[in-house]
């Protein structure tokens, strides 16, 4: 009878942690739809109005800095309210923050509607990454891990698809344009952007990803933070793992921010170099679930250190593929696939260290915050050397910080 009773139990948690990894993974989507959507329309609002590549460079980096602050604060936000109500409170700064943006062109205000958008969004996926990596599963660390990661994936590539189905006809959208005729006559704002309906349904997308969390609010744990972990030992504690996600933060943030930018001042149209963006991000949705599964098997060290070196290489020879689309996409394709897999075995090295609920949020927190430090830092490193060098500063950026670390990485694991 005991045995039944278990195997009851154990029944009961599979099920139950099946039904959390799929809110997670939902709501994660359709949140990372709307930030794809946005990487692409902010920076491209942000060149029309004729601002310099270092100007967007420093906007852009509003939305890391906020990101970076999310993390810090992350556990006394876990602390106060818990992890249920700081996902409403994300909401309330995602939302109204998305649809400001297109009625905005001072540079002031919209590096302040960046950071609360930006505080909105990073709040959620830190709260979703948290949530995720207390689940317990007996094995496929990996992979079920990988599952929130490529949800960030998917939203991200099908962001860019969508702001290219939109286009600019807002007849099309009788409903997002009553939104913003109801924004227009409450606030006496005017729209600055030809692509307004596109930020719109991004808005509209961000709001709709509460839906999982409110029908299935009984599911989800209450998760607290006691106070007695602390993030920066957690770093020191996982240097290798840690510092790798500096390095990725380089990339995954400055491809977000620049690749679109990129791709048009190097003469592909707006539809293609936006593509681009999906490409990457399509990359990480199809070879980080496969890494990361692989990885469950072998040193995940090793996988870290192989994925630094493909994407350096990536970046060498972005300057080459970006004039005929087709290599370029294939290229970044690659490329988003190896950063994706640095995110998934970084994470599983950090959860797998830690059983104790609050070392796992302070690990979390601290994963996060050298992904947001590397990602503020380069962002403004590639805005700052778009300006001084050209279009070619952005991969020079990356290839230096995939050097770094891959000369770190050398030094620290040797070969047995």
């Amino acid at each position: 009878k005991k045995v039944t009773n278990t195997k009851e139990i154990a029944g009961s948690n599979r099920g139950s942690n099946s039904l959390e990894v799929s809110v997670n993974v939902l709501t994660t989507f359709l949140v990372s739809v709307s930030m794809g959507m946005l990487a692409v329309l902010v920076p491209v609002h942000l060149s029309e109005l004729e601002f310099n590549d270092a100007t967007i460079g420093a906007a852009l980096s509003f939305e890391t800095l906020a990101s970076l602050l999310i993390c810090l604060l992350i556990p006394n936000i876990l602390r106060l309210v818990g992890l249920r109500i700081g996902f409403l409170l994300s909401m309330l700064l995602r939302v109204p923050s998305a649809l400001l943006l297109p009625f905005l062109t001072d540079l002031s205000a919209m590096m302040l509607v960046i950071f609360v958008h930006g505080m909105g969004c990073y709040t959620l996926l830190v709260l979703m990454q948290t949530w995720v990596n207390t689940i317990q599963f007996k094995g496929n660390k990996g992979l079920m891990v990988a599952l929130y990661s490529t949800a960030i994936s998917v939203g991200f590539a099908v962001g860019p698809i969508v702001v290219n189905m939109v286009g600019n006809n807002p007849e099309e959208w009788a409903s997002i344009k009553a939104l913003f005729d109801f924004v227009s006559a409450n606030t006496g704002l005017v729209l600055s952007s030809d692509k307004s309906v596109a930020f719109g349904i991004a808005a509209v997308l961000s709001a709709f990803g509460m839906l999982p969390v409110l029908v299935f609010w009984a599911f989800i744990p209450n998760v607290s933070f006691g106070g007695t972990a602390r993030i920066w030992k957690a770093i020191t504690q996982n240097k290798g793992a840690m510092f790798s996600m500096a390095m990725a933060g380089v990339s995954n943030f400055s491809v977000a921010a620049f690749i679109t930018i990129y791709g048009l001042k190097n003469g592909l149209s707006f539809a293609d170099a936006s593509l681009l963006l999906t490409a990457f991000m399509l990359g990480s949705l199809l070879l980080e679930v496969p890494i990361a599964a692989l990885s469950d098997y072998f040193d995940r060290r090793y996988f870290i250190v192989g994925c630094t070196l493909a994407c350096l290489v990536c970046a060498v020879y972005l300057p080459i593929a970006i004039y005929t689309p087709v290599n370029a996409w294939v290229l970044v394709f690659v490329w988003g696939g190896t950063i994706a897999a640095i995110y998934s075995v970084a994470l599983a090295i950090v959860g797998e260290r830690y059983t104790d609920l609050d070392e796992q949020i302070a690990a979390n927190a601290g994963y996060s915050l050298m992904e947001s430090i590397g990602g503020t830092v380069g962002i403004l490193a590639i805005g700052l050397s778009m300006t001084l060098i050209g279009t070619d500063g952005m991969p020079y950026i990356i290839m230096f910080a995939s050097l770094v670390y891959f000369s770190f990485a050398l030094t620290r694991y040797p070969v047995e």
